[in-house]
């Protein structure tokens, strides 16, 4: 059986942030990073090991060949990654203060008329990225991308036809109400209802669908599978159309910073499922790449962890509980 194909679409964007943990208006030198919700999913893929590719466009700039050094650092296909010469890369600045309670981060966002703004329904059709989505096993995206202009709502909106029926298709709900402000969520929805798997948290599904029951959600979109649904700090829970459930406590995790603990999260629970894992150990995966993101300032996992270490997270049923995870200890290495 050849290996499953793992293709996300979405934009990938520089990250600045202040040396120092200075606020805006005192900063002078700035760090950089690579995020974006999809790229950071997608990355820790192919991380892992996993055959993995990503659609998207890229400004023909320097910020654009920084982001595919590290896509090609990851071992990331980038052959549907399209280079535009007349809009740039996008970019986001990362401000973390330090307050009594911890460190706080704010985003503001570089986005408006960027090169991935212009992702298009054309795309999806298009050499080698309707290649890879038609080849893909699993396709993943989220709401950020149907979110970034009309085109890329168009494009998010045809994704089951460019993938085909047999892929499974996940989304991750991502809700960013300052991205759909004065505008129709309609995308969205259409986006949702073309979804085999849901992702979203307890809370952000309220908000936006006016409730968290997943038999309400099976009910809206028939499409639906399964739902995952993150419960803060505390657990993630894996809903099944037949009324199967399974829960899975978070892990004990020293936060550094928050910033793309989400999106590892999904990456954790997608190895799982392309590596034939049970709801639970998918879970655990989710949870533990989570907790490698949250022990540092970038937006992807410090480490993702072997076939060995995962074995042993998958397994952790017993000593789950008693982990710890903090800077520069990953108990799953010590197991």
């Amino acid at each position: 059986m050849p290996s499953p194909l793992l293709v996300t679409l979405g934009e990938a964007l520089i990250a600045l942030y202040p040396e120092a943990h200075r606020p805006l208006a005192e900063a002078q030198t700035f760090g950089s990073d690579v995020g974006g919700a999809e790229f950071n999913v997608a990355t820790s893929l192919a991380r892992l090991g996993l055959p993995t590719a990503w659609v998207s466009r890229l400004g023909a700039d320097g910020f654009g060949e920084r982001i595919l050094r590290v896509a090609d650092d990851a071992g990331l296909d980038v052959s549907a990654v399209e280079r535009d010469e007349s809009r740039p890369t996008g970019l986001y600045i990362k401000e973390s203060t330090v307050a009594p309670e911890g460190v706080r981060t704010r985003m503001h966002y570089h986005r408006r008329d960027s090169a991935a703004a212009a992702i298009d329904a054309d795309l999806l059709r298009r050499g080698n990225a309707a290649s890879l989505l038609q080849r893909a096993t699993h396709v993943h995206t989220s709401g950020i991308t149907a979110a970034l202009s009309s085109t890329a709502a168009a494009a998010t909106g045809g994704l089951r036809d460019a993938v085909g029926p047999d892929a499974m298709i996940s989304v991750d709900l991502n809700h960013r109400p300052r991205l759909w402000e004065g505008r129709d969520t309609a995308p969205l929805d259409a986006l949702v209802a073309q979804a085999d798997l849901l992702f979203a948290g307890h809370d952000e599904a309220g908000t936006y669908f006016g409730h968290a029951d997943p038999a309400q959600l099976f009910a809206s979109f028939p499409q639906l599978t399964a739902i995952v649904l993150k419960h803060d700090a505390h657990r993630a829970s894996v809903h099944r159309r037949d009324g199967q459930e399974t829960h899975v406590p978070c892990l004990s995790v020293e936060v550094v910073e928050p910033v793309g603990a989400g999106d590892a999260f999904a990456a954790g629970f997608l190895a799982g499922l392309a590596e034939g894992r049970d709801d639970e150990a998918c879970l655990r995966l989710g949870h533990a790449l989570a907790a490698a993101t949250l022990i540092g300032h970038g937006d992807r996992p410090l480490t993702v962890p072997t076939v060995a270490e995962r074995e042993t997270i998958a397994r952790a049923a017993g000593a789950w509980s008693g982990w710890r995870v903090h800077p520069g200890e990953l108990p799953w290495r010590s197991a």
